[in-house]
């Protein structure tokens, strides 16, 4: 006994407090490894918020305008008034509010009264004419039960982040290119088929 208390400390007190600042420094390694996680997580989370995702940056930046213009045509040709009124800019918004009315979305109501060929159609195809980073022009061609083709022109503006439709028109209605009425007429004059 005297050895212990004029040698200083046993051997297992060594061993024990060997293995108590091993386990203090596993965690606090692990702590430190937690805590770089979250930041790396909170980085990412807030780099996909203002950058996008690198998936959607692979496909480049025309499929996001394309995809609202996609989601506003579906809407309106659905009837979806007020959906496809809030799809729209401030500035469009402005331009066309009813002084008085209720319903805002009542352009659109007026709208499709105006081309009820857009209504239901059976399909709808998006093409991105020009595009930058705040403003894109987009063609979607809509396909009513009847087969002729409506085109519908969609300016767009990107408004805290977001497509927003800024402007709209819709294009004289034209034959499918590979569409018959479109060959007969030069046949009438003189037509191979007469007979």
């Amino acid at each position: 006994m005297s050895q212990e208390h004029s040698g200083g400390m046993s051997a297992t007190s060594v061993i024990l407090i060997v293995l108590a600042c091993v386990g203090v420094g596993v965690l606090v390694c692990a702590g430190v490894i937690v805590v770089c996680l979250v930041a790396i997580t909170a980085l990412g989370t807030s780099a996909n918020a203002t950058f996008g995702t690198v998936g959607s940056r692979i496909g480049g930046p025309e499929l996001q305008p394309e995809d609202a213009a996609q989601t506003f045509a579906h809407d309106l040709c659905a009837g979806l008034t007020q959906t496809t009124w809030d799809r729209t800019s401030a500035d469009f918004q402005n331009r066309h509010r009813k002084v008085g009315g209720p319903d805002q979305s009542k352009f659109f109501a007026d709208f499709l009264q105006e081309h009820p060929q857009l209504r239901n159609p059976s399909d709808i195809e998006v093409d991105t004419q020009s595009f930058n980073l705040s403003q894109a022009s987009v063609q979607a061609t809509i396909t009513p039960r009847s087969g002729e083709k409506i085109i519908l022109n969609l300016k767009l503006t990107k408004e805290m982040g977001t497509w927003k439709v800024s402007d709209l028109s819709v294009s004289e209605e034209k034959k499918d290119k590979g569409d018959g009425a479109k060959k007969q007429a030069p046949r009438k004059d003189g037509g191979k088929d007469k007979g």
